[in-house]
Formats: structure tokens, C-alpha cells, sequence
């Protein structure tokens, strides 16, 4: 198996387990079940494109998107 596909494989095992985790908790945070499902299913496109297209035909281009602001803190409007 081609190494960067065993560890795409791995990664959305790992996201599985945070995402079941996360279920289970007493009180689940929503906005985290969404990014870990957004996740996992990034991490499930990749890999099947992957397995029908083949390594050798076509290199994965790895985007990131740049962050959020989540420092900031608004002043209340009047």
C-alpha cells in the first residue's frame, strides 16, 4: 500500500475515534462534531480518489486554508 494512503487511512481512523468520542460525551460541542465530520469526509474523498486514480497518475495537492480569526473578541453593539 502506498505509504501517503496508509496514512490518509490512518488519520480518518483517528478522526473516527475523536468524532465517537465526541458523541459520547455528556454534552457534545456541535460546532466539533461538524468540523470532524468535514474531516473525515475530506479525508474519504482524498482516499478514493487516491484508490481510483492511482498515486502514479496524479500527485495530491495538500491545501490548507488559511485560519479563522478566533482571537478577536467584538465589543457589543449599542
Amino acid at each position: 500500500m502506498d505509504p501517503f494512503l496508509k496514512s490518509l487511512s490512518a488519520r480518518r481512523t483517528i478522526v473516527d475515534a475523536e468524532l465517537e468520542a465526541e458523541r459520547n460525551r455528556a454534552a457534545p460541542d456541535g460546532e466539533r462534531l461538524v468540523a470532524l465530520r468535514r474531516m473525515r469526509q475530506q479525508l474519504g474523498v482524498q482516499i478514493a480518489y487516491i484508490r481510483r486514480e492511482g498515486r502514479q497518475i496524479a500527485e495530491v495537492m495538500v491545501v490548507r486554508k488559511p485560519r479563522r480569526l478566533t482571537g478577536l473578541t467584538l465589543k457589543p453593539v449599542r
